[in-house]
């Protein structure tokens, strides 16, 4: 009876998690087999360099595959979100607000709601702010209250610090203490009805319609201080870059030292809105109003994609809010519309019906429905936390994953190619050719292998863009890495070149770069691959090396080197450690395996390597 054959994954799956038989049937040990299956079954019987695989293949998937998901865009930063730590919890509000929502305020990261009883909750990574330590009874910031706060009507939440206002119309803050954030103006408590936490400065509109201004000094001074205010506040929004007043009759004016100036996009309010606008957004570089009529008009930047109002709304719109660089529209039918800066899908809400109200502040979006159910959109979290410039760690890592991974393999089979003609050549001729070739690669084998590389690079790397600077390094790490590979061709061929089938070759005339690279390299392929594996890892780490120390791909463009060379200073490792914890791992895993499989293909390959 015919044995039946086994397959190759199969028997890779069984080994890996069931271990390799001890005692197998005559006809399988009698079986004539390839010298490949050979090999391969060599090669499953060891554990290490089944593991090694498992993780490089695991690897390959992450840093090739991912990307085509995950998109890195190499000009994008925000620095609102800059050192914000692992996690999805952003958005992840407390179910205390279920059906019981009465606002919701977004800040850098971090969220604030109230319910309909007035009672004050936060959620996010907003510990570094302190924005989660709400004032209680007795706290100094509860102003001499003995309760607390009281009941909370409204909240506002700017890049790291929180403003309250209960139904007696007293102000609270929390969270940053600096620029003078905590001090607010006596003359608004007990009179205010709007607050507003912009970046680093705070605002209250009081019962009246006056505006006060508070916190970053030169915000205050220069940029939002309130002066010559056309008329009586009914609302404001805040940002970063500017500060959009609506006046009682529909009016709106942008407040700073020069309200008249033409050279804030703000400033440039179109004159047919006035005395139409009902509500009214601010992102970075645009302003936006809902007009009486329900139409949506936006100014400022045009090269904005939140310049570009979409045709559906029409005549529908009810409210508006705005982040960074979105704008989100409430229409009359409970349907939400998004334009903008859609890089964390902050643009696209889902598929909503019967929603009553939206808030929406730097990349997140809220929106509460009839039924009081709270619908979120847009960016929920970092998962491996975002760095000094707000980038996302995770797209930058499987992204410099890929590049270094490139960039290795392609040095190792530059340095495989000359090492193989070069190589061959000195084996197979011999004599004045050997020696020649060999002298030559001891002089350049000599040679300081780094400081040469720096050098090159730097020679032939200055004044080229990104790209010619990736093939710089991956041909230079080529040229400098192929006397080894060198002398071992030579060797394997001298061992080979007066073979019985390498005579019959020439009795048959076959030429002798025919015979070289026809008949002897295949017979010595095997020995070369592992030397390949091996030296992958080595070329690696050299690139991330040299990326380390900024002789190799700089930024923005990432590899798993520069992002090390970017978090060595001690508050980063100590406090920041994502930034240099995922690199690290990942490089080390990629070392370590492939270094485990090039040892699995040598035992392989020559079971009595390691008795030698």
């Amino acid at each position: 009876m015919k044995p039946k054959k086994r397959s190759f994954l199969g028997a890779f799956i069984r080994s890996l998690f069931f271990g390799q038989r001890e005692i197998i049937s005559i006809m399988e040990e009698e079986q004539v087999q390839s010298p490949t299956r050979t090999i391969a079954k060599n090669f499953l019987k060891r554990r290490l360099t089944q593991v090694g695989l498992v993780v490089f293949i695991a690897l390959l998937f992450i840093c090739f595959v991912l990307p085509i998901f995950f998109p890195l865009d190499l000009t994008f930063f925000d620095t609102s979100m800059q050192h914000r730590p692992p996690g999805r919890t952003m958005m992840r509000y407390d179910s205390a607000l279920r059906d019981n929502v009465n606002g919701i305020a977004s800040g850098s990261g971090f969220g604030i709601g109230i319910t309909n009883d007035g009672d004050v909750y936060t959620w996010g990574p907003g510990e570094a702010f302190g924005v989660h330590d709400i004032p209680g009874p007795g706290d100094e910031r509860a102003f001499g209250h003995r309760l607390g706060m009281g009941r909370i009507v409204q909240v506002s939440a700017g890049e790291s610090h929180v403003l309250a206002l209960n139904a007696q119309g007293v102000v609270f803050t929390w969270g940053n203490s600096n620029f003078n954030l905590p001090d607010i103006p006596r003359d608004v408590q007990g009179r205010t009805r709007q607050v507003v936490a912009g970046t680093n400065y705070s605002i209250a509109v009081t019962e009246d319609g006056g505006v006060y201004v508070w916190g970053n000094r030169a915000a205050v001074e220069s940029n939002i201080f309130p002066r010559n205010l056309r008329g009586a506040a009914e609302y404001v929004v805040a940002n970063a870059t500017g500060v959009l007043v609506l006046l009682e009759g529909g009016y709106v004016q942008h407040l700073g030292r020069n309200p008249n100036a033409s050279t804030h996009v703000f400033e440039n309010i179109p004159e047919e809105i006035q005395g139409l606008a009902v509500d009214l957004a601010l992102t970075e570089r645009n302003g936006g109003v809902v007009l009486a009529d329900g139409s949506v008009v936006v100014w400022g930047s045009e090269s904005e994609y939140a310049f570009n109002v979409p045709a559906e709304i029409g005549n529908r719109a009810v409210s508006i809010v705005a982040g960074r660089g979105h704008f989100t529209v409430l229409l009359n039918d409970g349907t939400v519309v998004g334009w903008g800066n859609n890089y964390y899908n902050q643009a696209t809400p889902p598929n909503l019906r019967n929603i009553q109200r939206i808030y929406a502040n730097f990349h997140h979006n809220y929106a509460v429905d009839s039924d009081g159910n709270i619908h979120t959109w847009g960016l929920r979290g970092f998962v491996f936390g975002s760095d000094n410039l707000g980038r996302c760690v995770f797209r930058r890592t499987i992204e410099g994953g890929r590049l270094t991974m490139t960039v290795g393999a392609i040095a190792v089979i530059i340095s495989g190619i000359i090492g193989f003609i070069l190589g061959g050549f000195a084996g197979y001729f011999g004599g004045k050719v050997d020696w020649v070739i060999m002298r030559f690669s001891e002089i350049w084998a000599a040679l300081p292998f780094l400081p040469l590389a720096i050098i090159l690079i730097n020679i032939l790397g200055n004044d080229v863009t990104e790209f010619q600077r990736i093939l710089v390094v991956m041909v230079v790490l080529g040229i400098l890495g192929w006397p080894a590979l060198m002398r071992m061709v030579r060797g394997q061929i001298f061992m080979v070149r007066e073979a019985e089938y390498v005579l019959a070759a020439r009795t048959l005339g076959i030429s002798e770069v025919r015979i070289i690279f026809k008949h002897i390299f295949p017979n010595i392929m095997s020995v070369i691959t592992v030397w390949l594996a091996l030296s992958l890892a080595g070329s690696m780490l050299t690139e991330s090396g040299l990326s380390f120390i900024g002789f190799g791909i700089t930024e923005p463009t990432p590899t798993w080197g520069n992002m090390l060379a970017a978090a060595t200073q001690t508050h980063v490792i100590r406090d920041f450690w994502w930034r240099w914890v995922y690199a690290a791992i990942a490089i080390t895993l990629a070392a370590i395996s492939i270094n485990l499989i090039g040892d699995g293909l040598r035992e392989a390959i020559d079971p009595k390597a390691q008795e030698r």
